[in-house]
């Protein structure tokens, strides 16, 4: 029988997964959805992935197409938590982290096979997705191992989607639906899709889980850009609009932004030559956890890294996703203070 926690996970999931659609991910679903299928397989529970030492069940798997040279392509294991009064804690993190290793080893295994020695090499990837969290001892330990961890709360555009999920409960599905989570997954996602007749959720959700899917689909179709950004380059933020980023801003590969959110706490990003109302005006809403945000600052005096990159103030966003229509990545540069003027507002 599904749990509430399940329940909202899944559809979490679901959600996420749509929004890494629109920053340009392949969303991997059977096999035949890859790239390469040496690898994948799919039983009762769902697609798995094959490890060095077992097979991992993997809910939600997303592939880049936009690899760059010299690279291998990107693999995402996207996991989410829907955990409204409680933080990620790092057994989560610690499960992470074992999956995505024992995975990211099994090409030294599958090579060792004639009949698979041209399987693609993939570059694994692990990300957490969580509407309330993290608790310190998970982050750290994301950090330590090079999982990211992402973060909605706080950001509006967002919440409405988080709230109509967090109303879901047991009494949400139908007995059909509690004993069949996977086959809700698949309909919310057809959903999603427009791809549903009238009756199509009545088997598996009640009156009032229907009424709470539908606003989550609603709310989810509001959202009108994902975008992807890397802080300094190793630091994640799903970037979140409520209109697509306008193409002509973007025309250069480095637009100049502010940080805007000292008074409300909704913190956002927006253009330092367009105001609100304007043709090129935008907010590119995100939240960052504060113990990251710290972390940040403390290599800011890192005189290896600085070498390493070329700047002296770190304050800029590589962002990845379509603009216009075209798969982009461009940079957002900001002042050298923000980061202060972000981690002193949120400990007040």
């Amino acid at each position: 029988m599904a749990t509430v926690a399940q329940i909202r996970g899944a559809m979490l999931e679901e959600a996420v997964l749509y929004l890494l659609k629109k920053v340009g991910y392949k969303i991997v679903r059977e096999p035949l959805d890859s790239i390469d299928s040496s690898d994948l397989q799919v039983n009762s529970s769902g697609l798995e992935v094959q490890g060095r030492g077992a097979w991992h069940q993997i809910d939600a798997l997303a592939e880049q197409e936009q690899t760059p040279a010299f690279m291998f392509p990107l693999r995402l294991l996207v996991e989410a938590k829907c955990y409204p009064n409680q933080r990620v804690g790092i057994p989560v993190v610690r499960n992470s982290v074992g999956v995505l290793k024992d995975i990211s080893e099994n090409y030294f295994t599958k090579h060792r096979d004639v009949s698979t020695a041209s399987a693609i090499r993939f570059n694994y990837q692990s990300a957490i997705f969580s509407v309330s969290g993290y608790t310190k001892p998970a982050i750290d330990y994301a950090v330590a191992h090079q999982i990211f961890l992402i973060e909605y709360r706080g950001i509006p555009v967002i919440q409405p989607v988080i709230e109509a999920i967090e109303s879901l409960d047991e009494s949400a599905l139908t007995n059909a639906g509690t004993r069949d989570l996977s086959e809700v997954r698949s309909r919310f996602r057809n959903i999603l899709e427009d791809r549903y007749p009238d009756d199509y959720l009545s088997t598996h959700f009640t009156e009032s889980g229907i009424a709470s899917i539908q606003n989550v689909s609603e709310h989810l179709n509001d959202i009108g850009g994902s975008y992807f950004g890397m802080l300094q380059g190793r630091w994640p933020l799903h970037l979140l609009t409520e209109e697509p980023l306008p193409p002509h801003v973007f025309e250069d590969d480095i637009v100049y932004c502010r940080l805007r959110g000292e008074r409300d706490g909704h913190w956002r990003f927006t253009p330092v030559n367009y105001e609100p109302g304007q043709p090129g005006w935008f907010e590119l809403q995100f939240f960052l956890p504060v113990e990251l945000a710290e972390k940040m600052r403390s290599t800011w005096g890192d005189r290896e890294l600085i070498a390493r990159t070329k700047s002296q103030n770190f304050s800029f966003i590589s962002l990845s996703g379509f603009i216009g229509g075209i798969w982009r990545n461009v940079k957002i540069q900001l002042d050298e203070r923000w980061l202060e003027r972000y981690l002193r507002q949120n400990r007040n």
